[in-house]
């Protein structure tokens, strides 16, 4: 089997309708597509809007995509110079997805938020050039010294 087949057998193993929220329960999502792309993002400002040495997450087709609750947005520049809205629940601050300005057909969605993430698994990392010295990053099967260009 190739990278690509790999690559969409892990993507494929999360099969619509997948359901989370956050971690009180006021903000909920339902994606209705099978995510396109997973990854753990080692970059400087998803370890400090985090708090953790990474933030792992799955990308979906934006239409495919409903939330519901109360949410407060989070808006800053990327590497890229693309501004980058992050969505938290504005009951328990809880961040629950983000999306690019230069992709405005994808939504991120923080893993972590998964009612079930037993299916989930990260099929790369990037910013590596920025990853926490004191973690070893989780083996992916494609890696990224920074956010590959689409």
């Amino acid at each position: 089997m190739g990278l690509r087949e790999k690559i969409m057998a892990q993507l494929s193993a999360m099969q619509p309708p997948i359901h989370g929220g956050c971690l009180c329960g006021k903000v909920t999502y339902v994606c209705r597509a099978t995510p396109v792309w997973s990854v753990n993002c080692h970059c400087h400002s998803c370890q400090a809007l985090s708090g953790a040495p990474f933030v792992s997450a799955f990308s979906v087709p934006a239409q495919s995509f409903e939330t519901s609750g109360d949410t407060v947005s989070y808006r800053r520049s990327a590497e890229s110079g693309y501004e980058v809205v992050t969505t938290h629940c504005a009951a328990c601050g809880s961040r629950v997805h983000a999306q690019s300005k230069g992709a405005t057909h994808l939504k991120n969605v923080f893993a972590s938020t998964l009612d079930d993430a037993s299916n989930f698994k990260p099929v790369s990392n990037v910013y590596l050039s920025e990853a926490a010295h004191w973690v070893e990053p989780p083996e992916t099967l494609v890696s990224f010294p920074k956010m590959p260009h689409a």
